[in-house]
């Protein structure tokens, strides 16, 4: 049977880790439609202009994810939450864990993508010519496969902010908002 415990909601994130996960998440969520819809659209201007402002939104949220990696080494973190049961409490921190990983994976693939598919000089000249028809380089794949597995881990994620408010009438949003 499984134990409802009651966490110290009172421990909070640095207010720099605060700022970085909401912004970052907020930047996640314009990514995920901004590449959906790149990806059935002929090349042209809407596309080169989308695609630069993926890449460039991309970009940032790698710079902030490195930011929030090193935070997560110097600043003091609150105490994990516990959820009553041994494999949801790892659960949870691998969860926690792959969201990092998952983040660095699709930016660096993003980049590996712009580099071998030769989206450089599209990029730089604003010239839609220049993008190919069909983009057939393996960083692609993976990266597509890596940003469905951000959006079923986002949605645990969100899943389990719910739990936790639903099952044991915890707000554990409170440990990460100013």
């Amino acid at each position: 049977m499984k134990t409802i415990v009651k966490n110290n909601l009172s421990e909070k994130y640095s207010k720099g880790t605060i700022i970085i996960h909401w912004l970052s998440f907020l930047l996640i969520i314009a990514l995920i439609p901004t590449g959906i819809i790149m990806e059935d659209m002929e090349p042209g201007v809407a596309k080169i202009n989308l695609l630069r402002l993926h890449a460039l939104v991309g970009i940032i949220v790698f710079v902030l994810t490195l930011v929030r990696v090193w935070f997560f080494f110097r600043h003091k973190r609150p105490s994990k939450l516990e959820t009553g049961s041994t494999i949801h409490n790892k659960l949870v921190v691998w969860i926690e864990n792959s969201f990092y990983y998952l983040l660095i994976l699709l930016c660096l693939t993003g980049i590996a993508t712009i580099v071998m598919g030769n989206l450089g000089e599209a990029l730089q000249s604003n010239d839609a010519s220049l993008l190919p028809k069909n983009l057939n380089v393996s960083p692609l794949y993976v990266h597509k496969a890596s940003a469905m597995l951000l959006i079923i881990l986002l949605l645990g994620h969100i899943g389990g902010v719910i739990n936790h408010y639903v099952k044991n009438k915890e707000n554990t949003i409170k440990r990460i908002t100013p």
